[in-house]
């Protein structure tokens, strides 16, 4: 009889010291999957917070409403000219059916083109990553898609006479941007080259002046 319950208690307590030991396992398999996941949660977090905006353009709400009307209007005339001049060729009249095709054309290729041209420029977006010193200004192109430029101040060419829509060359490519609705002043002094010395060079004199 004494064999038996030790037997029995023998059997229990293997039991209960495997069913422990894989609570414990599987507590601590959970608990580092959480340190794995919190730490890859808050890498993400980390990348994504390094860029900092520090610029905001105020028209970039009616230049994004503007230009996707231009495009619904520019697919909707598409659309609609092959019916136009369907209609109009049942007239018969030469003239008609050219006002009406430079109508549609005009409305249809003319316009998105001349706002592309004027607000390809416009700067809607700058971000600052303090870690590489490097600012990204954001652009929309003839699709609406934002497009992004990455430069340093010393990628920044300012022009001596500013053109249209034009403040600055960053790696060659024309931008517009506004101090005034930078976040931060410096950012804008810096990017447009105001915190270097200042050269007071009216012009080079040439060897032969200097000797006479």
């Amino acid at each position: 009889m004494l064999r038996v319950l030790h037997k029995t208690i023998n059997i229990k307590q293997r039991c209960f010291s495997q069913t422990l030991f894989n609570h414990l396992e599987t507590s601590q398999y959970v608990k580092l999957n959480q340190i794995s996941l919190s730490r890859n949660f808050s890498t993400k977090l980390n990348e994504d917070n390094q860029l900092e905006r520090i610029y905001y353009g105020p028209l970039t709400p009616q230049i994004k409403g503007v230009k996707f009307f231009s495009l619904g209007s520019s697919i909707a005339g598409l659309i609609a000219q092959p019916i136009l001049i369907k209609e109009a060729s049942t007239i018969g009249s030469t003239s008609l059916l050219i006002a009406i095709c430079s109508v549609v054309g005009f409305f249809t290729f003319v316009t998105p083109i001349l706002l592309h041209i004027i607000t390809k420029k416009y700067v809607t977006e700058v971000h600052y990553d303090a870690a590489t010193s490097t600012y990204t200004a954001t652009t929309f192109n003839f699709f609406l898609v934002r497009k992004k430029i990455s430069f340093k101040p010393d990628d920044v060419e300012v022009p001596d006479i500013p053109g249209m829509f034009t403040t600055m060359f960053a790696k060659g490519k024309p931008l517009f941007i506004e101090a005034r609705h930078f976040d931060d002043p410096l950012h804008y002094a810096k990017i447009m080259g105001y915190d270097k010395p200042i050269d007071f060079k009216l012009g080079e004199t040439d060897n032969e002046d200097i000797k006479k």
